[in-house]
């Protein structure tokens, strides 16, 4: 029945109706990255940096925690572009921020009633008080001395909150970079014929995500199938169609690893000759 529902997807779209929506999000996660690195004072190369951190990205969904994208910035330390202090800085900043958003996302869908097998009340006490970790926890950073390596390594998180417009920038960029990632599930739902809307894409995206990256399992294997294909149920499919949405989420996720490893592919050609170019000249 599963396959079934999967022979009648049109491939011949619907793989690059998937992968846009992924190359968006690594363009407008490699903006953010852009932006933060230049407020800390770090020019580099936007190219590179979109070719870096898309496979790092895309490494980050087979690691726990997705942790494997941290190995953008010792890609860029190897290349003696920026240190690693400043670099985990950063990258420490990038995922706070992505965490808000996908629990905002998350707790949006509780409101409207959405996630109503999640327990509501437990759901707003993790948020206030994660909440109220967060301000405790920017309260603390705030009172490290710029000087010593604790404080470096806190100041471009704590230089986002400060300044408003770089606050408003990059949590713009970010919201923007997880649009197109519901906007990439919502076309693959459409591409097995699960009609549920973007708010409900966006709930289901959210909510298993974060499953996902609590659990500590590579790739949330097993929690992500259960997660999906329980919120279509959920969302009056039928049991042997959302078990199909679940299949299909990770050939999603099968689509950006290829990309990333066409993305570092081409990385190390233009690295390769770039070396060659440099030993001529």
């Amino acid at each position: 029945m599963i396959f079934g529902l999967l022979a009648e997807v049109d491939w011949r779209w619907m793989p690059l109706a998937v992968a846009a929506t992924i190359i968006f999000f690594w363009i407008f996660r490699t903006v953010r990255w852009f932006v933060l690195l230049k407020a800390a004072g770090i020019e580099i190369d936007f190219c590179r940096l979109y070719l870096i951190g898309s496979m790092a990205v895309a490494l980050a969904i087979v690691t726990p925690l997705q942790s494997g994208e941290a190995l953008k910035v010792e890609f860029l330390k190897r290349a003696g572009s920026m240190e690693r202090v400043p670099g985990y800085g950063i990258f420490m900043a990038e995922r706070i921020l992505d965490f808000l958003v996908v629990i905002f996302i998350a707790l949006t869908s509780v409101v409207f009633g959405i996630s109503r097998f999640l327990n509501p009340v437990a759901v707003f006490f993790i948020a206030a008080l994660m909440l109220i970790s967060f301000v405790v926890f920017f309260a603390a950073t705030k009172r490290l001395s710029p000087e010593n390596t604790l404080g470096k390594f806190f100041q471009p998180f704590n230089q986002c909150v400060r300044s408003k417009k770089l606050l408003l920038t990059v949590v713009v960029l970010t919201i923007a970079g997880w649009f197109f990632i519901v906007l990439g599930w919502y076309a693959s739902f459409r591409s097995v014929s699960i009609s549920i809307g973007l708010f409900e894409t966006a709930a289901t995206m959210a909510v298993t995500t974060l499953l996902g990256i609590l659990s500590l399992i590579p790739w949330s294997l097993g929690i992500s199938e259960v997660g999906i294909s329980s919120f279509l149920v959920y969302f009056r499919q039928s049991v042997p169609l959302a078990q199909t949405g679940a299949l299909i989420i990770r050939i999603y996720g099968i689509v950006t690893l290829l990309l990333g490893v066409i993305h570092f592919l081409i990385w190390k050609f233009l690295d390769r000759k770039g070396a060659v170019s440099a030993k001529a000249g």
